[in-house]
């Protein structure tokens, strides 16, 4: 725990001041472009996620167990060939789908969009997607690493802060989405240079032995793939109420409901937070055998989610007009979307480390096949609701997927490993 609590506290720090950062880009952005615009931007970056994941394989997921499981056993003797078979996937693989973006431009405008006047938006992230999958790939092979400080520091408020920097020198809020969109791009970039640097040092500080045993790219890849669909699965879920409320409703609605995904996600800071070091510990561990610790820190992780998120829970339902008009009165909207969006959060952070649990003990297909069924039922709910009731209909779906992927990912993890993620004893529960 010594080990979860330091890295973990560095990784909470690290996202506070990332959220925060990101809370200060959106309500300057909100100020300044308004909602409609902001609708605009919105719908790019969750292209721009969603593109990067495609982009990276589920190879930034795999690369995490990957190392920390050939740290932890071998001393590191393979991490250096890993890293670079992954690195060249990732390249081939991003690469595919920005050329997807940039060539289908013009058609992805016209799905989103009223017309077609914003292809080249999709065009910039069609580029973005490419360093977008080298940063985070990078940033996921220091967590393996376990340079929690490192990796903390590639995450969004990083982009934020250099986008920002960016506006305020150059354009001076001139209101071109086109310039705001080319400032993520070349943030990215940036970072994505920085993060291939500083994995390079912290791996050079690895004795490295060159093995026999050196994994196969079709050995990566059977486990990079399902992680790769399940976090695709899980950005779909996520996103597609964002994406389904710009294909059926106007872009000013977007711009208020994804305010209002950004305050709820405030509920699930913590357990980012802690899963950052808790990941490669339950790699470690179930390389080790070691079904006990792998069941106490499962246990422990949730407890620490538990008592640290309910408080944020708390100030959200009990003042959620208050956090919404704090980015114009117009968002104000979104209060309905916003208490349901919170509740979903919440269930999420009391729910545990579930996925990261089943993606680092083998169980990687159990965790893509949930995420499915889950993804599923977030499409058709949102299909349904979002038409009729708008923003709420959204929420409401989004909330009833999180709680039935939650609790399949609860069920399977005692099915193959004896307990229950929950921070409680169950009496019939064992470390089989």
């Amino acid at each position: 725990m010594k080990e979860i609590f330091k890295g973990g506290s560095v990784a909470f720090v690290f996202k506070i001041a990332g959220i925060l950062m990101g809370y200060i880009f959106f309500l300057i952005i909100a100020k300044e472009y308004k909602a409609e615009k902001l609708g605009v931007f919105s719908l790019c970056w969750t292209m721009l996620m969603f593109g990067a994941v495609l982009g990276r394989l589920g190879l930034d997921t795999a690369i995490v167990r990957f190392i920390a499981s050939d740290i932890s056993t071998d001393k590191g003797q393979n991490t250096r060939n890993i890293h670079r078979k992954g690195l060249a996937l990732v390249l081939i693989s991003s690469i595919f789908f920005g050329l997807l973006f940039f060539v289908f431009s013009k058609h992805i405008s016209l799905l989103f969009f009223d017309d077609n006047s914003n292809y080249n938006l999709i065009r910039i992230v069609g580029m973005a997607i490419i360093p977008l999958s080298v940063m985070t790939y990078n940033a996921e092979s220091l967590r393996g690493l376990k340079r929690i400080g490192l990796f903390s520091i590639f995450q969004n408020g990083s982009i934020y802060i250099l986008v920002l920097l960016i506006l305020v020198s150059v354009s001076f809020f001139k209101h071109d989405l086109h310039f705001l969109i080319q400032s993520v791009l070349f943030s990215i970039i940036i970072m994505a240079v920085f993060s291939l640097f500083l994995y390079r040092k912290e791996e050079n500080k690895i004795e490295q032995i060159h093995s026999q045993n050196s994994k196969p790219i079709n050995s990566i890849l059977k486990v990079a793939i399902p992680m790769l669909l399940t976090n695709s699965l899980f950005l779909v879920m996520n996103w597609t109420d964002i994406l389904m409320i710009g294909a059926f409703r106007a872009e000013t609605e977007v711009g208020v409901y994804s305010i209002a995904v950004k305050i709820a996600a405030l509920n699930s800071i913590v357990l980012a937070a802690v899963n950052s070091i808790a990941a490669p510990k339950f790699a470690e561990l179930f390389s080790k055998n070691n079904k006990s610790g792998l069941r106490r820190i499962a246990k422990q992780t949730t407890l620490i989610n538990t008592l640290l998120s309910l408080p944020i829970f708390l100030v959200i339902v009990i003042f959620p007009g208050f956090l919404m008009r704090l980015f114009g009165a117009e968002f104000e909207t979104g209060v309905s979307a916003l208490i349901i969006l919170a509740c979903g959060q919440i269930f999420n952070a009391l729910s545990g480390s579930k996925m990261y649990i089943l993606n680092m003990t083998n169980h990687e297909k159990t965790g893509q096949n949930i995420i499915l069924f889950g993804a599923i039922i977030n499409v058709i709910l949102n299909a349904l609701l979002i038409p009729k009731y708008g923003l709420t209909g959204g929420a409401i779906a989004t909330l009833s997927s999180t709680v039935i992927w939650n609790v399949l990912g609860v069920y399977y993890i005692h099915k193959y490993h004896g307990f229950l993620t929950y921070p409680i004893n169950i009496r019939n529960e064992h470390a089989n």
